[in-house]
């Protein structure tokens, strides 16, 4: 008896195209401005139609690895592809996904000790003062009962490590994981009494932290980060676990 084989899906020319430009431009290490050949010598190089190149080009543009310039001097021009871009397709995936608070903490837990310890000494005085403002700012949302909002600029907080940060690898996930936070916290309750308690401890976390990269000290830098994602996770947790009842308890029977 013969193997049941699963049929071969045929990839198209204008796919191999693209791919193998993308191949390229990694493998000349072109830089954004810098351009593609022209359609033409495309069409030469790949011995195939106007139609196809223009399809592969167009398949690179929805990428986001080139625009596409017009005029007689025009082409595929090569462009830099931002991290909130790239974290824009990842979320994508997750819009289909289980996802919850336990799982973002999960990895924040280990990767922001990794991010706060990776920007001693690099924080300039100007970071510093970024940060310190954005707790101010973080203390005004938390007075005016602007929960929500207080959440979110919270999480700017983390961003403006992110900022002073050598490690790119390190940056994206940090970021990436920031994001779903972002999107998680909009659909949490504006109306939970855990709130209050969860912004005074950011407030808190917040300036310790600034203390302790100030000083550049290592251990005190670790252990305040760590201490502050466990207790945001322990807040976040419950804020989901809250969310997830009074969800269900509004449910009407119609609904259900």
């Amino acid at each position: 008896m013969k193997p049941n084989l699963a049929p071969m899906r045929r990839i198209k020319l204008s796919d191999q195209i693209a791919e193998d430009l993308c191949r390229r431009i990694a493998r000349d290490r072109l830089l954004p401005g810098d351009r593609l050949p022209n359609e033409r010598a495309l069409m030469q190089h790949y011995s195939c139609a106007k139609g196809t190149i223009r399809e592969a080009l167009k398949a690179l543009e929805v990428q986001g690895l080139v625009t596409m310039q017009s005029g007689p001097n025009g082409g595929a021009e090569i462009r830099p592809i931002s991290i909130e871009a790239a974290a824009q397709q990842l979320r994508r995936f997750f819009h289909f996904q289980e996802l919850d608070f336990a799982h973002v903490y999960a990895l924040r837990r280990s990767l922001e000790v990794a991010l706060s310890i990776n920007v001693i000494g690099r924080l300039k005085p100007h970071d510093f003062q970024r940060l310190e403002a954005n707790i101010a700012e973080c203390e005004a949302a938390n007075a005016s009962g602007q929960r929500r909002i207080g959440r979110l600029i919270e999480v700017d907080f983390h961003d403006m490590l992110c900022d002073a940060s050598d490690n790119p690898l390190l940056v994206f996930m940090c970021r990436f994981l920031n994001s779903l936070l972002r999107d998680l916290v909009e659909f949490r309750s504006e109306s939970l009494v855990e709130h209050e308690a969860f912004g005074s401890h950011n407030v808190a976390s917040h300036r310790a932290l600034v203390t302790a990269l100030r000083a550049e000290d290592a251990d005190a830098v670790s252990r305040e980060m760590h201490k502050h994602m466990c207790c945001a996770e322990h807040f976040m947790r419950r804020l989901d676990a809250k969310f997830r009842e009074d969800l269900l308890s509004s449910a009407t029977p119609d609904r259900i």
